[in-house]
Parts: C-alpha cells; sequence; structure tokens
C-alpha cells in the first residue's frame, strides 16, 4: 500500500499549500493594489519504461515522461505515483476604484505602477494610498517616497501643499502650478518577471521601463481578490484535503487488520 500511501501524502500537502495562499488573499481582501496568488498542480506518474531510460548526455538521469523525475520531498522511490504544486504565480487583473476624498490617493487603470524607494531598494507597487511626510516628499503609508519619472522623490514645498490635485497623468499640481508628476513604470521583463516581496511591493529582477497607465485621484484601487470565490477555493481545497486524510486512515486500518490477520494465521 505504499504506493496509494505515498500519493495520498502528496495530494493533502499540495492542498494544505493551497489552504494557505488562499488564507493569505482573504486576509488582504480589503488592502488596496493587493494582487492575489493562485496554486497550480501537476501529477507525475512514471511508467517503467521511460524510468529505464538515460538520455546521452546526462548519465545516471532516469527519465519520464515529464523529463527528469523529481523524487517526492524525499520520501519514495522515483516510481511512486504522487501529486504536488507546479507553482504559485500572481494575477494581474486590476480591482474596483474605491473613493476615498484624500486628493494625494491615487489608482492606476492600466499596466503601470507606481516606484517608491526603500531600504532595500526600488520596488513596484499598485497600492496608491499616499500621504506626506513632515519634509514634503509624497509618500505611502508604509513611509516609503513615491519616485518621479526621474527616479527622484517627490517633494512639496510647504508653501505649496494646500489644493493639492493631481491629474490623469500623474502631474502633481498646487492650485494652477505643476510641482511634481508622479512616474509610471512596467517590468522590462514582463509581470510575469515579477516576485512578491511583501507590503504590497514587487521587484523586478530584469529592471524597469517606462509604463503606461491613466491615474484616477481620489481614490485607491481596491484588492483584486474576491472574497466569495475564495472562499469557495476555501471549501473545496478543505473537502479534499480532508478526503485524503480520510483516505490514509483506511488504508492504516487495513494494513493493521493485515497484519494482525497473519499474526493469527501464523
Amino acid at each position: 500500500m505504499r504506493r496509494a500511501e505515498f500519493a495520498l501524502v502528496s495530494g493533502a500537502q499540495g492542498q494544505e499549500k493551497m489552504i494557505d495562499v488562499l488564507s493569505n488573499n482573504l486576509a488582504n481582501v480589503n488592502t488596496p493594489g493587493f494582487r492575489k496568488d493562485r496554486v497550480t498542480f501537476r501529477t507525475y506518474l512514471p511508467h517503467r519504461e521511460y524510468l529505464h531510460r538515460t538520455p546521452s548526455d546526462r548519465p545516471g538521469f532516469r527519465m519520464t515522461p515529464f523529463g527528469t523525475f523529481p523524487t517526492p520531498w524525499g520520501m519514495a522511490g522515483s516510481d511512486i505515483p504522487h501529486a504536488g504544486v507546479d507553482r504559485i504565480y500572481v494575477r494581474y487583473e486590476e480591482g474596483e476604484f474605491q473613493g476615498t476624498g484624500n486628493p494625494l490617493d491615487v489608482a492606476l487603470s492600466g499596466k503601470g505602477f507606481l516606484t517608491v524607494r526603500t531600504a532595500g531598494g526600488t520596488f513596484l507597487t499598485r497600492n496608491g494610498h499616499l500621504t506626506l511626510d513632515s519634509q514634503g516628499h509624497l509618500m505611502t503609508h508604509e513611509g516609503h517616497p513615491v519616485l518621479d519619472p526621474s527616479g527622484k522623490p517627490i517633494l512639496l514645498p510647504p508653501t505649496s501643499r494646500e489644493k493639492i490635485h493631481i491629474d490623469g497623468s500623474g502631474k502633481v499640481f498646487s492650485g494652477d502650478q505643476m510641482m511634481g508628476q508622479i512616474g509610471i513604470f512596467e517590468p522590462a521583463g514582463g509581470n510575469d518577471s515579477l516576485v512578491k516581496v511583501g507590503e504590497g511591493l514587487f521587484y523586478s529582477p530584469e529592471g524597469l521601463q517606462k509604463g503606461e497607465a491613466r491615474v484616477n485621484s481620489g481614490g485607491v484601487e481596491g484588492s483584486n481578490v474576491k472574497g466569495t470565490s475564495e472562499m469557495v477555493r476555501m471549501i473545496q481545497g478543505m473537502r479534499t484535503y480532508q478526503t485524503d486524510l480520510q483516505a490514509l486512515h483506511t488504508l492504516n486500518d487495513l494494513t493493521n487488520r493485515t497484519v494482525n490477520d497473519m499474526t493469527v494465521i501464523a
């Protein structure tokens, strides 16, 4: 029964990881600019005719229909079928506009991102919940300066901090006088190259390029997490997880009965 047990354990571990991801999505359902994660799975069904094939350029490796066979978490041999998490990826659909009445808040419509500077470097974000610090720098509520198109922080002099408004291109005005502009950037390698680093920030390993987006002031872009659909996925994942565990208990009971019966016969 070893093959069935390892297949069930791997399936339960995959569902556990999906539940963790869904829990994080639900925890950020009200976080401005948050992008939800999704989990994809992969099933490995090794066949002995493939396991005995060895690539000429990689001696010592046994092959499967999927390529080199990964040992499942060090638990089982390479002839054990199992399922596991293939990857976790981010969905970048836009969230809905949420009005706040704060003239400094912005919501982007399009593919672009705001850029902010932190102690760890320059990052991208869609969280446009902004404020001014004591010196007049345009900041996120986490304390990160927002950058202009040249990569410099945006500073508003004390005399220009009244009647502030931001137009659709990201230009910051005090009355009729332009005081700065919010930079809009995109990852040079596309959204698939981005790495989530927490606090709604993304890191672009391949650098940044000029982006395009309309800036809507007076509100923020909401999370793209839909609470109802995430809860449905959560329930499905929990039921699958429980089914796997129940099947494992059944297999353990059968194993115990087999051992006991053999002992009696002997």
